[in-house]
């Protein structure tokens, strides 16, 4: 079976493979041990004979002798082995033929019908596609929704974006991690600056430096993401606080990179005089106040003499002009709102699919459990009717081997007292002058007794296989005519699915589509 049958089969067939039926009955469990289970009882003709002479010589039996609960003593104990032989054959055969009736009752699956197969598969079929239908009406639903929502808003700023198509950001990520990248990067490169001018070395350069560089990339950031985005905004007071944001953020971004160069080249200038001085005691470059650097950055801000100086401030105008790219082109797209409503309408989109290839998924796997379920059957019921023939066929030579073994014990029992018999009479006749009256032979020896060999009847069992072939018989062609009617249904299924072609994304542009992208990305 598979790991994952279908429901309706669990009370239904086999579950397991069908296996051979191994008889644990033996002889010696019911009394038949050595030669006794081959039919040979323990007594000879030549001791029976001599045995026969001593009981005529005695005068036994008497005249009157004609049961057989009046025969002699050894003719009553080989009748005894015999009988012995007879019952442990008996029992031993009953043993077998339970055995056979169980493994039939083990065999006999629940009677099917080709209708009720079919209906089965179809109910859980329909339970699939219930599920899976109000997922993809829920997803339809949504998806409805955000088409509407997308041309409403193209609609309502068609003056602004016209037929452009936003740019897509969907790895934002990317855009975060570049902006990490270039802030250690800045921090690192200024903590190398930085580390010569205060006493706590490159570790306390790494924290100022990290700083500025922090608030660089986020002035770079808020000028490209609030700034200059919002310059495509069809509306003007939005257009305005893009403008308003993007330049004091701008010149605040230029301000920060051209005072933590002046900063640096003032540092650069007090450590040159104090050197000349000979004392660099005490010195700390927060002794120099933010004040006297800003007075000194005017009239002429690019005025800086040390290239430490100019390298702080060309790092951090590049990290600055990384973080307002990224800011404006890479986090999101450029139309403020376009690229939210129209990734929902993407995600719409591409959920609606996947519930449609969910149901597709789910329902061919279904289907393939059933067939598989259905061929896994009609073999087990094949070979569980083979097995049951095999089992009768054991049970008749079984029956066989029994009345082979009753009748060899019955000629054998037969053949001793004969023996006995005889003895008795030639021994009478020699002694009859000295038996005198005794000498008559008695009148039981005018007749034979013959032993009533055992039936072994096992008509129960044969009908009982009888069924159960029948019903093996009848659930083979139920199996074959639901494999057959579960290809024309599965192909039926297909075509109805199909049939439900989706919608193309955005109302029937086809712009938006992976595919679209795609050829655009080629072109």
């Amino acid at each position: 079976m598979t790991n994952r049958s279908p429901r309706w089969s669990l009370d239904l067939g086999f579950r397991d493979k069908i296996k051979t039926l191994t008889s644990k009955t033996s002889f010696s469990e019911h009394g038949l041990k050595g030669d006794l289970k081959k039919g040979k009882l323990s007594y000879d003709r030549g001791r029976t004979r001599a045995v026969a002479k001593r009981d005529a010589a005695d005068g036994v039996p008497i005249s009157e002798a004609v049961t057989a609960d009046q025969w002699s003593e050894r003719e009553q104990l080989i009748a005894e082995q015999a009988d012995d032989v007879r019952r442990g054959l008996g029992t031993w055969f009953r043993a077998s033929s339970t055995e056979v009736r169980n493994y039939v009752h083990r065999c006999t699956p629940r009677e099917m019908t080709s209708d009720f197969l079919c209906e089965a598969i179809k109910a859980e079929q329909n339970e699939i596609r219930q599920y899976e239908d109000e997922d993809f009406e829920s997803a339809e639903a949504e998806y409805d929704n955000t088409v509407v929502e997308l041309d409403t808003f193209r609609q309502t700023h068609q003056s602004g974006i016209g037929k452009r198509t936003p740019d897509i950001k969907k790895n934002v990520e990317q855009a975060i991690a570049v902006l990490l990248f270039v802030l250690i990067l800045e921090g690192c490169f200024n903590a190398l600056l930085f580390k010569d001018a205060q006493s706590s070395g490159l570790l306390g350069g790494m924290l100022i430096a990290f700083g500025v560089s922090a608030v660089n990339v986020t002035c770079g950031v808020v000028v490209g993401f609030f700034g200059l985005r919002y310059l495509h905004h069809p509306d003007t007071p939005f257009k305005v606080l893009g403008s308003v944001v993007a330049g004091a953020f701008t010149l605040f971004g230029l301000f920060v990179n051209f005072f933590v160069a002046h900063f640096r080249d003032a540092v650069e200038h007090e450590l040159l005089m104090r050197q000349e001085a000979g004392s660099l005691a005490g010195f700390s470059m927060f002794d120099i106040a933010p004040g006297a650097v800003i007075s000194s950055m005017f009239p002429n801000i690019f005025g800086l003499d040390t290239l430490i100086a100019l390298g702080l401030l060309f790092i951090g105008l590049v990290v600055f002009a990384v973080a307002v790219y990224e800011g404006y082109d890479r986090i999101s797209d450029r139309y403020p709102g376009y690229g939210r409503v129209w990734r929902k309408e993407r995600i719409a989109y591409e959920k609606r699919q996947a519930v449609g290839e969910g149901l597709r998924k789910d329902l061919a796997e279904y289907f393939s459990n059933c067939r598989h379920w259905l061929e896994t059957q009609q073999a087990r019921h094949t070979e569980a009717r083979r097995e049951i023939e095999k089992a009768m066929n054991d049970l008749e030579m079984k029956r066989e081997q029994a009345l082979a073994v009753a009748s060899r014990c019955a000629d054998q029992e037969r053949g001793l007292k004969i023996a006995y018999r005889q003895a008795h009479r030639r021994m009478r006749n020699n002694l009859r002058e000295k038996l005198g009256e005794q000498a008559a032979i008695p009148a039981y020896f005018d007749e034979i007794v013959t032993p009533d060999v055992p039936v072994f009847e096992y008509d129960e069992e044969r009908a009982l296989a009888g069924a159960s072939i029948k019903t093996l018989t009848d659930n083979i062609a139920a199996l074959a005519h639901a494999r057959k009617w579960l290809e024309q249904n599965i192909q039926d299924v297909q075509r109805e699915i199909n049939s439900k072609k989706p919608r193309t994304s955005r109302s029937g542009d086809r712009r938006g589509t992976p595919e679209a992208r795609d050829e655009r990305r080629a072109g």
